[in-house]
């Protein structure tokens, strides 16, 4: 397994609890982006929370809602135009490299997508089994940072995940790894490197 994806997962086990498998991974090719609505707004940098604290309740609440891109006419249109090649690109994918994913935006697969881009980390992240649940972690650390900071954005019991499907026949993605959950729904990501893909799916279901 990565060594330095398990030592990053170590960091945000409970108490008590046990790793059992960790590893590197990205996105598969034409997973899609989740909507910009449903995504929570960035959290205000350290000055600016400093700021926010000084100004009234009422007049902050206020602010917010004139400024939050996602209540504008506007910037909705703005985004659907932007949108568009996000959607043909999709397509090009899904005739190249097969579905990429399974499941509304209200399923766990779409819970877990979200999440992800509300994280606003870096392209690759890690995944992470314990004996109680999965976590999954991104770098928020700015460009200029050269030593990651790891934020956990997705947690789920172990029961949320029904299988790991390491390099599924007909995909051309080399370390592809389909992550299907209970309700039905599933994502495709990519280990990173791709040597840990099936490792990391036969530990994760050796422990089940």
């Amino acid at each position: 397994m990565n060594r330095q994806a398990r030592e990053h997962a170590q960091n945000f086990l409970h108490q008590g609890e046990r790793l059992i498998a960790a590893c590197g991974y990205e996105l598969g090719p034409g997973v899609p982006t989740p909507p910009e609505e449903l995504i929570p707004p960035a959290e205000p940098a350290a000055l600016n929370r400093r700021i926010e604290e000084r100004i009234p309740g009422p007049l902050r609440r206020l602010i917010a809602s004139q400024l939050d891109p996602r209540h504008s006419r506007p910037a909705a249109a703005a985004n659907s135009i932007d949108r568009m090649p996000d959607a043909v690109d999709h397509l090009g994918s899904r005739m190249m490299h097969g579905k990429s994913m399974e499941g509304g935006w209200r399923s766990t697969a779409g819970e877990f997508l979200i999440s992800r881009a509300g994280a606003r980390g870096s392209v690759e992240g890690v995944l992470a089994v314990t004996d109680r649940r999965w976590i999954a972690l991104t770098d928020v650390s700015p460009l200029w940072r050269s030593t990651p900071a790891m934020k956990q954005y997705w947690e789920a019991p172990r029961a949320a995940v029904s299988a790991l499907r390491a390099n599924p026949k007909g995909m051309l993605q080399k370390g592809r790894v389909d992550i299907e959950f209970t309700d039905g729904s599933w994502v495709a990501v990519l280990a990173s490197p791709a040597a840990n893909a099936a490792p990391f799916a036969a530990a994760a279901a050796y422990h089940r």
